[in-house]
């Protein structure tokens, strides 16, 4: 998830100017493309994190990167006066008039500007797209003050003295930006919006901890040294005056904001908050039905997509139920039999550092195995690597079980597979592969990076990831590599791919049970756990997960199902003629669409394969 969090800030800071952007292209005849990739390039220019996320700070613009971007509570109206601007050029064109991928590239931004509007229409929206980020001012995962150490540890880049400066700058602007969020958490909580507990014991823990270590080992300084180690022009004095200035910095003024919102988190917890879903906030059904349409791409409503849930767990079930019983293993509900395997010490890790670089050394293996099948199911393949890392220690309490982050568009990062091994008995072997290609090849790699390199469309729809695209192309993989072959000796592994096809199809229900039928935390962990077999600590991040991001959990199977609807559609309709090549190129090679529209363009590919075809009969 943390892949998609400051890539999917391109749609937090729309700066005015398209409309007249949009007449001037009557008069100088200029494209389409050619006015939202100006009106994106000013996008990318208005927000100092996105450009470093990017890499970007030789174009042109100057570097930005002694910035952090403005989250006051004043840009609230602008971003819903621009959001509405942003409409009113779109329809200064003629949809109609549009050729080619200017169709799609007008479909989509119209997309993204109608929900993100609808997200922003509620009187506690926060001054930040909630589609891109956090509900609420303050959780446990992806708000702005505990995603800022990762930021400042993997985002900004330290090549001379400059960038250190800067660095050192960014550390005092956090203390304004950290102001900046309290206000909007008063604001939320003044309306009645207040973090569900767990969000706010888990945001509160992390401060905690950055706020307990030595300010010279203050995870800001530590990262500031590592990276001044891979500058061997600064000398070792020159070193610690910056090491020495940083430190004030973070005493000064990083810090003393830290304290300042956890004490007001902690008079919050002393009231002790329940752990409730969106349904309880102002308005609370009305924003869950606009984040089901942004997170998945569709009109599906929350009934829908619980009982399309109910189902998919049913027809899994069975599917897992065949595999383990031609294990022998035969006594038990499908969850009660995964979680014995998954306690064999025999399929384990080591508890030590030996044991955790063997995770490591697993995932590689297992993205290595992929290598011979992929020239079959593939034209194209990513051109930027892949690493995998260790989750950082102090986010390994609350992160997930991996995430991917995409690599910067100047070459300069590659792509990386962050696995947690903070929890080394929630990795089993059987199970890891299919997290390894989620996250790696074939899945969030191969999609994010190709989109990157996709120079023919503009830059909204190369590094804008739509979840039910993004994830939906991830749980696909998952099971395109068990199609492949890959698990044809090793059954356990592919009952490790149906229990992460299990685990995405609870998410359906569950997360229409806690946002829209009221299901307890409690509810739903029981349901997870009997269905998938999962850790209970594993479950209940889990479940703490959804409580505060409502809808993205359904993005996943959303996805998957429709991508597969469309493949079977155009093998039916194609014969002989289907090219699974042809269709993973039109389903990467058109970049990261909302379902409704990725339908349309392989509808259009499929009619041009019949008519070729057709032709020449």
């Amino acid at each position: 998830m943390k892949k998609l969090l400051l890539a999917l800030s391109l749609a937090l800071t729309v700066p005015m100017g398209m409309a007249a952007m949009a007449e001037e292209k009557k008069d100088d005849g200029s494209s389409f493309h050619q006015q939202l990739d100006d009106f994106t390039s000013q996008i990318i220019n208005a927000d100092p994190e996105l450009r470093s996320v990017l890499g970007l700070t030789d174009d042109g613009i100057g570097d930005l990167s002694h910035l952090m971007s403005d989250v006051s509570l004043s840009r609230r109206a602008q971003l819903r006066a621009e959001f509405a601007q942003a409409l009113e050029a779109l329809a200064e064109y003629d949809r109609d008039d549009l050729q080619g991928q200017e169709r799609w590239s007008h479909d989509m931004a119209a997309w993204l500007y109608h929900t993100q509007l609808d997200l922003l229409a509620f009187d506690w929206a926060p001054a930040w797209m909630p589609g891109g980020g956090s509900v609420y001012a303050v959780d446990q995962l992806f708000s702005i003050p505990v995603m800022i150490p990762q930021f400042m540890q993997n985002h900004h880049a330290i090549s001379d003295e400059d960038d250190a400066l800067n660095y050192i700058a960014r550390l005092e602007a956090i203390g304004q930006k950290l102001d900046q969020i309290l206000a909007n958490y008063d604001m939320q909580a003044e309306q009645g919006v207040i973090p569900p507990k767990v969000a706010l014991e888990g945001a509160a823990a992390q401060i905690r901890q950055l706020l307990a270590a030595d300010i010279g080992s203050s995870v800001f300084v530590e990262a500031l040294r590592d990276k001044l180690e891979g500058v061997p022009e600064i000398d070792a004095e020159r070193r610690q005056a910056l090491l020495s200035d940083a430190e004030t910095a973070v005493e000064e003024h990083t810090n003393p904001a830290y304290a300042r919102l956890l004490e007001r988190l902690q008079g919050t917890l002393d009231d002790n908050p329940p752990n409730r879903g969106v349904w309880a906030l102002p308005d609370g059904k009305a924003f869950y039905d606009a984040a089901l349409r942004w997170n998945t791409s569709t009109d599906l409503d929350a009934e829908a997509i619980h009982q399309l849930g109910i189902e998919e767990v049913a027809r899994v079930e069975q599917q897992m139920d065949e595999l383990l019983r031609a294990q022998g293993l035969n006594e038990g509900s499908v969850g009660e039999r995964v979680t014995e395997l998954a306690k064999d010490p025999r399929y384990g890790y080591e508890d030590s550092d030996a044991g955790r670089e063997e995770v490591i050394a697993d995932i590689e293996a297992a993205l290595a195995r992929l290598d011979p099948y992929i020239p079959e199911y593939f034209n194209r393949v990513p051109e930027q690597s892949l690493q995998v890392l260790p989750v950082p220690e102090h986010a390994q309490e609350t992160s997930p079980g991996g995430y991917y982050f995409p690599p910067a568009m100047d070459g300069s990062r590659p792509g990386t597979f962050f696995i947690n091994l903070g929890d080394i008995e929630s990795n089993n072997r059987w199970s890891l592969p299919t997290l390894a290609y989620h996250e790696g090849a074939p899945g969030h790699h191969f999609q994010i990076s190709l989109n990157q390199t996709l120079e023919d469309l503009p830059l909204l729809r190369r590094i804008l990831n739509p979840s039910p695209f993004t994830e939906g192309w991830a749980l696909y993989a998952e099971q395109l590599v068990a199609e492949m072959g890959v698990y044809n000796d090793d059954p356990l592994g592919d009952l490790g791919r149906l229990q992460a096809e299990m685990f995405r199809s609870v998410r359906l229900v569950v997360d229409t049970g806690l946002h829209r039928k009221r299901w307890t935390p409690e509810q739903a962990e029981t349901y997870m756990i009997d269905k998938t077999g999962m850790n209970p600590r594993d479950v209940r991040a889990e479940i703490n997960r959804y409580l505060v991001q409502p809808g993205q959990a359904s993005s996943y199977k959303i996805g998957h199902l429709k991508m597969l609807s469309l493949r079977e559609n155009a093998k039916e309709r194609l014969g002989e003629h289907f090219d699974i090549r042809g269709f993973h190129d039109v389903v990467l090679g058109n970049g990261a669409l909302p379902l409704l529209v990725l339908e349309q363009v392989v509808d259009e590919w499929v009619t041009s394969v019949e008519e070729k075809h057709g032709s020449s009969d």
